[in-house]
């Protein structure tokens, strides 16, 4: 008798084990967002068959699936507009990630159009196919020699449209003679 109860208990407990819902948990690799390439000290070149369009100076860089990372990166973009009268454009920053044709830098952001154009702030978002440069925190800068500080910048390099908040300028009216200093 004691064998029939022992076994009537266990297939009631069997029945109502199959109707709990147990939570299915699933530790995939493919859930976590982890890097394809990770490359220490990086020299990246990207170039066709006349010249070379960018280099990419890193401490380390990390490829994701749809964005690269550079830390204390150095980004040198060479012109390829004949009509626009600059060689290259360059952009600095502790960290910066870049997804399709936008760098988004983080931390003392340095960026230079030759020697005519310079910005430095704290976050800058760059859009390499419109060539515009926008930020959310202060800044100040160099143009032709001119001063500026302010926040909130909006620049289309294109263009040469500059919004700005809180704006302080400082034009240099100097004039020079030619072959003179």
């Amino acid at each position: 008798m004691g064998i029939k109860l022992f076994t009537f208990v266990l297939f009631i407990l069997a029945i109502g084990a199959y109707f709990v819902p147990v939570k299915n948990i699933q530790n995939s690799v493919v859930d976590k967002d982890l890097p394809i390439v990770v490359f220490e000290k990086p020299f990246m070149y990207t170039l066709d068959e006349k010249n070379i369009h960018r280099i990419v100076i890193a401490s380390q860089a990390v490829k994701y699936q749809n964005r690269d990372e550079m830390f204390n990166a150095d980004i040198t973009i060479k012109n390829q507009d004949e009509t626009k009268n600059f060689v290259s454009e360059t952009l600095k920053a502790n960290f910066i990630v870049k997804k399709a044709d936008i760098y988004t830098a983080i931390d003392n952001v340095k960026y230079t159009r030759d020697d005519f154009i310079k910005l430095n702030t704290n976050e800058m978002i760059y859009d390499n196919t419109k060539k515009i440069a926008k930020n959310s925190k202060p800044f100040d800068g160099i143009y032709n020699n001119h001063s500026i500080i302010g926040t909130n910048l909006y620049f289309d390099i294109n263009n040469n449209y500059v919004t700005a908040q809180n704006t302080h300028f400082e034009i240099d009216v100097t004039k020079k003679e030619k072959g003179k200093k």
